[in-house]
């Protein structure tokens, strides 16, 4: 009996889970037919989860046509979640800043890290063209075939790198997607030497992806600074690129307290 509450609580949580996950990529309101279907529950079982989520807060209900949408607490959340990155948010000013003033042809501008899971959160985004894909707005991104993912891993020891590979679903996003492990890792001995990291349309097409590394006080890689830049633009500028990247990753390392001491 306690084993089937067990479950049963389990099921209730991943429904839960669920409908927030769903509602937060789909950006609008839904009904609660709309959303027993897409759970596959009764609409009774719909009914009681939703007055539980909307009780704390986790959902909203618009009183005059009875959809449901995200709730406050979700906001609440997520602003808790950025103080474990604190220490990155005066590189938030500085992004800001270098948005307004260059003049260089770019799509975005993401500073992230590296999660438990090997995958890659976009912590700060500014995205500086209308003309992004789909893939702009996404926050978490695979490590194996992204450049900033591919910098934070080249910051791990190969053993480290090993397990972080093992962890990946090598799902080739394009043609030009990486999928074999020995060239990743050896992918990952050239960025560590030269500083820098590119995908070339590797986890989305027509956009190049370049990358260098944030270092704090101590040294350690803490975070990435990534550019994603128009294929046809790179192709002739790659090198101003290659060193806008590398100058960026210096000043905001500096601004964690990094000095190069070489």
């Amino acid at each position: 009996m306690q084993k089937k509450e067990s479950n049963s609580s389990q099921q209730s949580i991943e429904r839960a889970l669920k409908l927030l996950t769903i509602m937060g990529d789909s950006r609008t309101a839904m009904n609660v037919t709309e959303i027993s279907k897409l759970l596959g529950i009764s609409r009774s079982t719909a009914y009681a989860m939703l007055n539980v989520m909307t009780d704390m807060n986790f959902l909203s209900k618009d009183r005059a046509t009875g959809k449901y949408f995200l709730g406050y607490e979700i906001f609440i959340l997520g602003s808790k979640f950025r103080i474990k990155y604190s220490h990155l948010l005066p590189c938030d000013e500085y992004l800001k800043g270098f948005v307004k003033q260059t003049t260089v042809q770019l799509n975005q501008v993401s500073l992230t890290v590296l999660q438990q899971d090997y995958m890659v959160l976009k912590f700060l985004s500014k995205i500086l063209s209308s003309a992004m894909n789909e893939f702009a707005e996404q926050r978490i991104i695979p490590a194996f075939c992204t450049a900033s993912g591919k910098v934070l891993l080249s910051s791990l020891s190969e053993a480290e790198q090993r397990t972080a590979l093992e962890h990946q679903n090598f799902y080739a996003y394009t043609a030009s997607t990486i999928t074999d492990p020995e060239k990743i890792l050896q992918q990952l001995k050239e960025i560590a030497d030269q500083g820098y990291g590119v995908d070339i349309e590797e986890f989305s097409n027509f956009e190049i992806n370049l990358a260098a590394p944030l270092k704090d006080y101590s040294g350690k890689t803490v975070a990435a600074i990534n550019l994603s830049v128009p294929k046809l633009i790179y192709q002739n500028r790659y090198q101003e690129y290659i060193q806008l990247v590398i100058a960026l990753g210096q000043e905001l390392s500096s601004l964690l307290g990094y000095r190069n001491t070489f």
